[in-house]
């Protein structure tokens, strides 16, 4: 027997369940350094950030609304001395800012200055108000026929056009407002304009048998501007096949080395999973796409001697791009939609009912081990076979618990599916796919009784009302709360009786 094969033969015998350090040996040469962390910050793949992610930046109109003598907040406010002060307060949110270009507007007072803005504002994704002085209610509204979601920050003391935004709002006009004391909020009023100018920017890879659906691509083109691509599987698997060597190697490294143990898989298996993660990154550089879902198991990928690409979802969910089980465009949308909103990738899942302690047990076999962001410590994982076949490669990790977290779905292109729960825990049970979250819920009889639109639901770390408010409001998008609202008579959800992602 040679070297290589003796070493396979180590390797396959840990697959009753071995530690990280024990697979390390029986696959010397993949690591050779000893007593390394379980898990390090270089579950980040730093070229997906340097290679895929979109770049430009993010344009945004900035315009200060005021007149001298309002009498709210005083009977004479020094315009150009408040300007300097939100200025000089805006220079320390650069970090927060990095990826926003504001086009000035300068201090607007009377309807002349603000047609001199608007020229101005013809080319942007959106454009912030930055609210001074009562009395600015129609300089605000001279926004509007510029078809532009307009956004206003205001602190208090500053005037009460607050209370004339929701008058705006019924109108069907595309304006929100962040009143607020703190000026860091600022950088929390420009959000929306992020996800809206990303999500335009943005191609997906589906990768399928057959072509995505086109009556759903055309509205989604339509709506967000997202572009969603088919790749039929002759060309993943070229690009399979064409995979450089010594990075597939790399990445399989990384897997073992920050692995706390490997159950079923082989060394072979994890190379496989590798390669097909350098085959999806590759041909999302091919086609400048920052997410990829994938019939994987329609593909009959096994079949074909290919790896699954759980894997590499993970890399690519770790760096915030997309990697979606399922061929499913509407987790994928929803899960970019998050993700450029508030910098958190998503966690698409099977939903389990628990009504004896009001939970719902979320499951699949991909899990991000960065769900909280590339900068957050990522979560242990183990190295084990997709459930449901009992082959191929995935994780099976230990997500956070005892904090709040998101659950969603866009259907459509107008209609947000929405609640939030309690991850309390995040069981290694044996049955079901492989990475578990439980959510405790209120009204989890209203969820149930209310349940449409497909199994599949996103998970995201946190609660993010707020900002998902906001930037439906200026998307025109309808938000349904689930295990709130009565969904029964709902125009525009999928009641058909067969389980469907």
């Amino acid at each position: 027997m040679n070297q290589s094969n003796h070493e396979l033969k180590n390797v396959s015998s840990c697959s009753a369940g071995c530690s990280r350090r024990q697979f390390m040996l029986a696959s010397a040469g993949i690591v050779a350094a000893a007593n390394l962390p379980i898990y390090g910050k270089s579950a980040i793949d730093e070229s997906l950030i340097s290679e895929l992610q979109i770049k430009n930046k993010v344009r945004v109109g900035k315009m200060y609304v005021g007149i001298p003598t309002p009498g709210w907040p005083m009977h004479q406010v020094d315009l150009k001395a408040e300007v300097n002060r939100y200025e000089q307060e805006i220079s320390k949110l650069n970090e927060k800012l990095a990826d926003i270009e504001f086009v000035e507007g300068g201090l607007v007072t009377n309807q002349d200055e603000l047609a001199k803005a608007k020229e101005k504002f013809k080319d942007v994704t959106g454009i912030l108000v930055l609210h001074l002085t009562l009395g600015t209610g129609g300089l605000i509204s001279g926004l509007f026929d510029l078809n532009k979601p307009v956004m206003i920050f205001t602190m208090p003391y500053c005037g009460h056009e607050w209370h004339i935004v929701p008058s705006w709002q019924k109108e069907g006009q595309m304006v929100d407002i962040v009143p607020s004391s703190q000026f860091a909020d600022i950088a929390e009023a420009v959000k929306p304009f992020r996800a809206i100018q990303r999500l335009r920017e943005t191609k997906i890879l589906h990768v399928n048998y057959g072509d995505a659906d086109p009556a759903y691509c055309n509205s989604i083109k339509e709506k967000f501007g997202t572009e969603i691509i088919t790749i039929k599987l002759p060309e993943l698997q070229k690009a399979y096949e064409e995979a450089s060597e010594s990075e597939v190697s790399a990445d399989a490294e990384r897997w073992i080395k920050e692995a706390e143990k490997i159950v079923e898989p082989s060394k072979e298996d994890i190379m496989k999973g590798a390669r097909m993660y350098i085959a999806m990154k590759n041909l999302m550089k091919n086609y400048n796409a920052q997410a990829i879902t994938m019939n994987c198991l329609g593909m009959k990928l096994m079949e074909r001697n290919m790896g699954y690409p759980c894997l590499g979802f993970v890399r690519l969910n770790n760096a915030l791009l997309a990697g979606v089980c399922e061929a499913d465009l509407k987790s994928t949308m929803t899960q970019l939609l998050f993700t450029y909103l508030v910098g958190r990738t998503g966690f698409v899942v099977d939903p389990m009912f628990d009504l004896s302690n009001s939970t719902i047990i979320h499951a699949h076999c991909v899990a991000a081990t960065q769900m909280k962001g590339p900068n957050s410590e990522p979560s242990p994982y183990i190295v084990r076979t997709h459930l449901e076949d009992n082959r191929g490669v995935s994780l099976q990790v230990k997500m956070p618990v005892g904090e709040k977290v998101t659950m969603a779905r866009l259907i459509g292109t107008d209609i947000l599916l929405y609640s939030i729960g309690d991850a309390i825990d995040s069981p290694l049970e044996e049955r079901g796919c492989r990475s578990k979250l439980t959510v405790k819920v209120d009204n989890i009889d209203n969820f149930l009784y209310n349940w449409s639109s497909g199994l599949h639901r996103v998970i995201f770390y946190g609660d993010h009302t707020r900002d998902v408010e906001r930037y439906c409001r200026l998307t025109r998008i309808k938000i349904l709360r689930e295990g709130i609202d009565n969904l029964h008579k709902v125009e525009g959800l999928e009641w058909d009786p067969h389980v469907h992602a």
